[in-house]
């Protein structure tokens, strides 16, 4: 009988990286969305209004409206610290530029893109006293890049797609700082695990660093890999990363080149901690006033198109066929108009449109996008059958799991539009998610809230029930 091989962290190298970890990390599509909808109208508040007002939004979501006010707070910390959903500026607080993007255009994997590509070790998301043990440990470590490198580089080597488990990342990287404070680099780390897979090792989770001081218990194993798990999902759900069956091994998303690309060639850095590193003393205070500049930086990126959902090639390259058609069809154009394809969520409600009327009307070319330059309130002209124009508002969700949000928000111009256009008017809420794509249609919103189907705040936030309006399926092209 062989001797079971066993794989430890040496205890001089052993470092547990960590990170915030949210309560509602199995909801955390659906939470970080109804927050961002909820406050990013909200005004620059002192710290104490600010947190009272977001207080009664997390209050009011699903269950919450009987859970304490300690878990309250524990989900407003998490939300405004991992996550960046606050800034703050003189002792104010106000709405982020991470939140009010996500509420406006509701892509969740663009979302997760912006956090993996500003999230490093050290960082604000952390208390100041962690932040200062990082630094007096050397670690420099920015883990969704070198989590891309490590998969690119194994793939070389094993020729063929290569994986990862969360098990396997913590043991030969996360919590070694020969990688976190870079000694150790993505190459070393893939050979490292295929030759601990090639050699049947079992890997040793009970270190003393790790162990309760109280208790005298050590961590399950769970827990042990939980921190670089979360990561690995987060990165799922950014579409950088794919998970086989139960989700324990991780690989790349090769579908999404362009966005692990610009992770992997832009090298960006929050470096107001470097110049505490060869510093003979680090106190709380000296830390702790550069919490506000970290949220400053986390939302200082924004426009970054590679992060944008964009359409597959293959249903590219299919909207451009229908619509060539058309085209060609009634204006005996054989040229697509310029700028025909935008957002992605318009350009899949153009091909719909397209194929709504594709046999009772010959009237296709009058359906377009409309530029948002000119600010007419909705997104598309459409047709009816009949002898009449349809005027549709896109608002378009996008996430990984199916979740269940029935809120958007409607611009002054939008409602006002809407109020304009009667019956002519529409808001297609289109929903995508690995399970399929589907539209909530809405006719005359403003009938509809008149009626009491749907509400809506004094920020226009919309929220809509089954009865003001009706789903139906996406129409695409079949191959």
């Amino acid at each position: 009988m062989s001797e079971i091989k066993t794989y430890r962290i040496p205890d001089e190298y052993f470092f547990r990286l960590h990170h915030v970890r949210p309560r509602f990390k199995n909801d955390v599509e659906e939470v970080l969305l109804y927050v961002a909808t909820s406050i990013s109208e909200m005004t620059v508040l002192p710290e104490k209004d600010f947190n009272n007002e977001l207080n009664k939004v997390l209050f009011g979501f699903k269950k919450n409206a009987t859970s304490t006010e300690k878990t309250i707070d524990n989900w407003r910390t998490e939300i405004s610290a991992l996550f960046g959903f606050i800034q703050e500026a003189e002792q104010h607080l106000y709405p982020s530029i991470t939140a009010k993007r996500l509420a406006n255009n509701q892509y969740l994997d663009e979302f997760f893109n912006y956090f993996l590509f500003s999230f490093q070790y050290p960082g604000g998301h952390i208390k100041s006293q962690n932040v200062i043990k990082q630094i007096e440990a050397g670690i420099k470590f920015k883990p969704c890049q070198f989590i891309l490198q490590s998969l690119i580089e194994g793939g070389k080597i094993t020729g063929k797609p290569f994986s990862l488990t969360a098990e396997e990342l913590t043991q030969c990287a996360y919590f070694d700082l020969r990688v976190t404070t870079g000694k150790r680099y993505p190459k070393e780390v893939a050979k490292l695990i295929l030759q601990n897979r090639k050699d049947k090792v079992e890997y040793e989770h009970k270190y003393e660093q790790l162990r309760n001081e109280r208790t005298g218990d050590f961590p399950s194993k769970g827990d042990t890999y939980r921190y670089a798990g979360d990561i690995l999902d987060y990165m799922v759900l950014a579409n950088l990363l794919q998970h086989k069956g139960t989700g324990y091994y991780y690989y790349l998303n090769e579908e999404n080149k362009e966005a692990i690309n610009y992770h992997l060639n832009k090298n960006v850095w929050f470096d107001e901690y470097d110049k505490f590193y060869n510093a003979d003393t680090i106190t709380n205070p000296e830390i702790a006033v550069i919490e506000e500049t970290w949220f400053d930086y986390v939302n200082s990126f924004d426009n970054i198109e590679a992060f944008a959902p964009h359409l597959e090639e293959r249903e590219a390259e299919n909207i451009s066929a229908l619509i060539q058609e058309y085209y060609s069809r009634m204006r005996d154009d054989r040229k697509v108009p310029t700028k025909i394809f935008g957002d992605y969520g318009e350009t899949l409600i153009l091909a719909h449109e397209y194929l709504r009327t594709k046999d009772g009307s010959n009237r296709q070319h009058l359906i377009n996008k409309i530029p948002t330059p000119l600010g007419v309130g909705y997104d598309l002209q459409s047709i009816e059958i009949e002898k009449k124009k349809r005027y549709i508002e896109v608002k378009t969700t996008k996430s990984r799991k199916a979740i269940n949000s029935n809120r958007f928000k409607l611009t002054p111009n939008e409602w006002d539009t809407a109020e304009t256009l009667g019956d002519n008017y529409f808001v297609y809420y289109l929903v995508i998610n690995d399970e399929g794509k589907n539209i909530f249609i809405i006719q005359n919103p403003i009938k509809q809230f008149n009626s009491g189907n749907l509400k809506v705040d004094k920020n226009l936030v919309v929220e809509f029930s089954n009865k003001s309006g009706q789903w139906q399926k996406l129409l695409e092209i079949a191959n």
